[in-house]
């Protein structure tokens, strides 16, 4: 399993990227001697949960025509660039939206349609802590043939639970699924840290972004120094590389 992030700082190289179409400094981490792979993340934290907003800015037709012109700007930067098809989340408790599944859909439906030459991954929307809703609706994007012409799904919502044994449970669920068409690959947004041992002979990739937030976990205490932040980010690298090495079933 690859953990995509970011470096603290810029200049620091890594293989596995995670940008932030709401973000564009973000892509300054986008580093052409080291990146293999890259995927530009909608920005849904930032859009749904800090902005508290209800639909991306100037609207979902707009924002996914961004995101395609972006991943078009920078495909050369990396061996592969993938953008995730913008959509919407029912897990953050300021901002729920009902509709989530619907309208993620329908993002899909005009993403692939609109732009059918950018390297997608489909994300599979449900409900917090929800097993059944995430398995229909990948049942529902299977039975559209996505999955015929695109070879990324990401899984969702799995941002803001704790529950390992969710975690788990859905991976092992979708993984079943996918195994019989074994181009997929299977990305779970935004993990922790705890459950990567147990979801990793399931998925492909999962992402975590080291700031001062995570350098509590790593390191005990916030980081405010460089020399901090860089050993924090070490020891990320290492629990990164642990996962990497188990086992695909």
């Amino acid at each position: 399993m690859i953990v995509y992030s970011r470096p603290p700082y810029p200049d620091m190289e890594y293989p596995y990227v995670i940008v932030n179409m709401f973000d564009e400094t973000s892509f300054r981490y986008i580093n052409p001697r080291s990146a293999k792979s890259v995927i530009i993340d909608s920005g849904v934290h930032t859009v749904f949960h800090r902005l508290a907003l209800r639909e991306y800015p100037g609207g979902y037709q707009a924002w996914i025509q961004r995101t395609a012109k972006r991943w078009a700007s920078v495909r050369a930067l990396a061996g592969e660039v993938y953008a995730v098809v913008p959509d919407y989340p029912s897990d953050y408790e300021n901002n729920p939206i009902a509709d989530n599944i619907e309208r993620t859909i329908r993002n899909i439906e005009h993403a692939v349609a609109k732009h059918p030459d950018v390297k997608w991954i489909i994300p599979i929307q449900g409900k917090k802590d929800d097993a059944v809703s995430i398995v229909k609706t990948f049942d529902y994007v299977a039975d559209m043939g996505v999955l015929d012409r695109y070879d990324y799904v990401a899984v969702a919502p799995t941002c803001t639970t704790h529950s390992v044994r969710f975690l788990r449970d859905v991976a092992a669920l979708i993984w079943r699924r996918v195994k019989q068409r074994r181009h997929v690959k299977i990305h779970m947004f935004g993990t922790t840290m705890k459950s990567w041992r147990h979801i990793a002979p399931y998925v492909d990739s999962t992402d975590a972004v080291v700031t001062n937030y995570w350098c509590l976990p790593l390191m005990g205490k916030m980081c405010t120094r460089r020399e901090e932040k860089e050993k924090a980010w070490q020891i990320f690298l290492q629990k990164a590389a642990e996962v990497k090495s188990i086992r695909r079933l």
